[in-house]
């Protein structure tokens, strides 16, 4: 037992296991040696038998160790064991001990740091499954889709699910006007965002953060983010530069609604860690857009430029589109194949670059020899188109315009249905504008003979249903033509 000396002056008895430490080591020092010697120099003193001494200095050491030492020793093991545990990773869970002095408030601090530990590993392990989540949601999407609005979108949507947000928008700077643009938003509730949103560079929280270049989290309304359908509500906004080359050419923000739940630093980690990303990702799209533009244009004056060395085929390629555009009409098919076919037949004959003028332009039949010369035109012409992804859809047609519906074509020797439905419409267009126009070798067609051998080859050379489609398109050209002369009569 121990004595408490309170402020007042009075004195209160106590548990031991609650005494403070320096007490409980003077009490164990008092009765495990201090209380022996003078045990030793009563016996010494008065000359009392040492067998009859001895007892009370062993019972006065034992008391010492086993009531107040033993305790301290067994609390600072336990303590001590804890701590080790968790150092080296593994979980030691609390750390219980019967005291009240120093030891006991040492394990309550270590307990509480340990907990707060714990719940930090938690939010750290959280934080990793959610970038692991949310990565895996963005490869999968710049995997499954093509397009850089797309994925841009995607990455919008899933950043802002994973962040907890209603909103999200990515924007990017127009330097000329010296504001910002709408590229992609996601809300939650499904409400259209503004298209045409703007913001100038500088104002509210998105242009500022876009002028400095610099992240910000604070308070502010959805509206912010172009999400104009809830322009009243107000809630914390998360904004991050998008960076390159020490500029800002963007921004990426979400919203949430809930005022009371601020994004903390690990959100802003994560979003400014994307946006670097995205930053790269946008730039790389805009130089891989200005290679495939020139590429395209330089294809196109290819194009031209076949055109240009036979003075009879001077405008053949784009009457093939057109025409090819008019079979797919009446066939109902969608706009973007009717744009396939206007760009195959712009393109069809582009391989001919690679072939001799000596055969080319040769103002007479050709041999067996030139002809297999001149049948590799469009396996040259797809070589040339392959490599321009934006032209990918046009590459079969290219290279199959010359097969033929029985199979007897070239180079692949493909029949019927085999044949790409695009590639058959264009032997068809083909084939007209080649009879109704002179060559070097023969005077051209009228429109009627071309037609009756259009006909004759249905089914054998031509694909019957293309076939069928273009006299009915020239059927009605012929009406309209009629019709107008008719209105030109005088009255």
């Amino acid at each position: 037992m121990g004595v408490d000396n309170k402020p007042r002056g009075r004195f209160r008895v106590v548990p031991l296991r609650e005494e403070r430490l320096e007490r409980k080591l003077a009490l164990a020092f008092g009765f495990m040696s201090f209380i022996p010697i003078l045990l030793v120099v009563w016996a010494m003193v008065y000359k009392v038998d040492w067998s009859i001494a001895i007892y009370p200095i062993v019972a006065s050491a034992l008391m010492g160790y086993f009531i107040v030492a033993r305790r301290m020793i067994k609390s600072i093991l336990v303590v001590t064991r804890q701590a080790t545990a968790i150092s080296q990773g593994r979980s030691g869970g609390a750390i219980e001990v019967d005291e009240g002095s120093e030891i006991g408030e040492l394990a309550k601090a270590f307990n509480r740091v340990t907990r707060e530990l714990e719940d930090k590993i938690d939010a750290l392990e959280s934080s990793r499954q959610l970038v692991k989540k949310l990565l895996s949601r963005i490869g999968t999407a710049i995997i499954s889709y093509e397009g850089i609005d797309t994925i841009l979108s995607l990455i919008v949507e899933h950043t802002a699910a994973a962040l907890e947000a209603q909103v999200g928008s990515l924007m990017l700077v127009d330097g000329e006007k010296q504001e910002l643009s709408l590229k992609t938003a996601w809300s939650e509730d499904g409400q259209p965002i503004n298209a045409t949103y703007r913001i100038k560079l500088g104002d509210g929280i998105v242009g500022w953060v876009a002028r400095e270049g610099r992240p910000l989290r604070g308070s502010g309304k959805a509206a912010e983010l172009g999400d104009t359908a809830a322009s009243g509500k107000t809630g914390m906004i998360l904004c991050v530069p998008l960076t390159l080359r020490d500029r800002a050419i963007g921004v990426i923000a979400v919203f949430r609604d809930d005022s009371t739940r601020a994004f903390v630093e690990d959100d802003e980690l994560l979003l400014a860690s994307i946006g670097s990303q995205v930053a790269v990702a946008i730039e790389n799209y805009r130089l891989n857009l200005d290679v495939e533009r020139t590429y395209v244009e330089t294809i196109m004056a290819l194009a031209l430029a076949v055109e240009a060395k036979d003075p009879y085929s001077a405008g053949h390629s784009k009457r093939v589109g057109f025409y090819a555009m008019k079979i797919g009409e009446a066939l109902g098919l969608d706009e973007e194949m009717l744009r396939i076919l206007n760009d195959a037949g712009v393109l069809h004959d582009i391989g001919k670059i690679g072939i001799k003028d000596e055969i080319l332009l040769k103002p007479t039949s050709l041999t067996s020899e030139e002809a297999k010369v001149m049948q590799q035109h469009p396996v040259i012409g797809e070589a040339i188109v392959k490599p321009v992804r934006s032209l990918q859809k046009v590459v079969l047609l290219v290279r199959h315009h010359h097969e033929r519906y029985d199979g007897t074509g070239y180079p692949s020797g493909l029949k019927g249905d085999a044949i790409p439905v695009g590639a058959r419409i264009l032997s068809v267009a083909d084939t007209y504008d080649s009879m109704v126009t002179d060559r070097p070798y023969r005077k051209r067609l009228s429109v009627e003979d071309a037609k009756g051998e259009l006909q004759r080859g249905a089914g054998h050379a031509y694909d019957p249903a293309a076939v069928d489609a273009f006299l009915q398109v020239l059927a009605e050209k012929e009406l309209r033509l009629a019709s107008s002369k008719e209105a030109a009569k005088p009255a």
